[in-house]
This record gives C-alpha cells, sequence and structure tokens, in this order.
C-alpha cells in the first residue's frame, strides 16, 4: 500500500485487522446515527451492506478474528470510501448553505465543516 508520498508500506494481517476495525467503527456510529439507534443495533444493517454476518463484525471490532478476508477487506475499504464521499458532499453543502446566508468564515462551525471536509480528503488520499 502507498502513502501517497511514494512510500510504500507493507499491509500484513495485523495492519489489516487495525485497519478494518478503525473503517468498521466508523460505519457502524454513522449508521447508529442515521437511524438513531445504538451502534450495537445498526451492526446487523452494516453487516449486511457488507455481505458478512454481524458475528463477523463484532469479531473484527473485539479483535476475536486474526485474518480478514480479502475478499471483505474490499468491501469494508469501498464502503467507508463511500462513506467519506458522502460526508465530503454533505459538509461541502453546508459550507455553501453558510456562505449564501452571510455566515462569516471565521465562525466556529463553518471553520469545523472546513476543517472536516480537508480531514475527509487526506483520509480517502491515503485510501
Amino acid at each position: 500500500m502507498s502513502t501517497g508520498e511514494g512510500e510504500f508500506v507493507p499491509m500484513n494481517a495485523a495492519s489489516d485487522l487495525e485497519t478494518a476495525d478503525r473503517y468498521v467503527a466508523t460505519l457502524e456510529k454513522a449508521e447508529a446515527q442515521r437511524h438513531g439507534i445504538r451502534v450495537v443495533e445498526a451492526r446487523p444493517l452494516v453487516a449486511r451492506g457488507l455481505q458478512a454476518s454481524a458475528g463477523t463484525l463484532e469479531g473484527i471490532r473485539k479483535r476475536r478474528t486474526k485474518v480478514i478476508p480479502s475478499w471483505l477487506m474490499a468491501r469494508i475499504r469501498a464502503r467507508f470510501i463511500a462513506h467519506l464521499q458522502s460526508e465530503i458532499t454533505r459538509l461541502e453543502h453546508e459550507i455553501s448553505l453558510a456562505h449564501q446566508t452571510g455566515a462569516h468564515h471565521t465562525d466556529h462551525d463553518l471553520q469545523a465543516a472546513q476543517a472536516q471536509v480537508v480531514a475527509a480528503r487526506e483520509i480517502l488520499s491515503r485510501s
């Protein structure tokens, strides 16, 4: 895997597990917020979208799983990237509305939204 700066970072089962854990946690939290439910209740929804079982995701989250199958890692990564792209679009829309309504560029919420867009793009560039 490349860091985007020409460096090659070898991936292994441990790094895949850590990455999958972070991505799945983000997806579960986003799904829970979207539906107004607890994260545990959102896990089956995320699992269904990944064509995996909720138990598999629980194993990833609790670090019981030692190896992530490549097909599952690819689906987790694709779903995470789609989530980030959606968040970028949402935040850019909020920024646009803020500018249209005359919000000053020093408003804390506007700066926070702009920082989140930059952070999300940074993550996408590394994925």
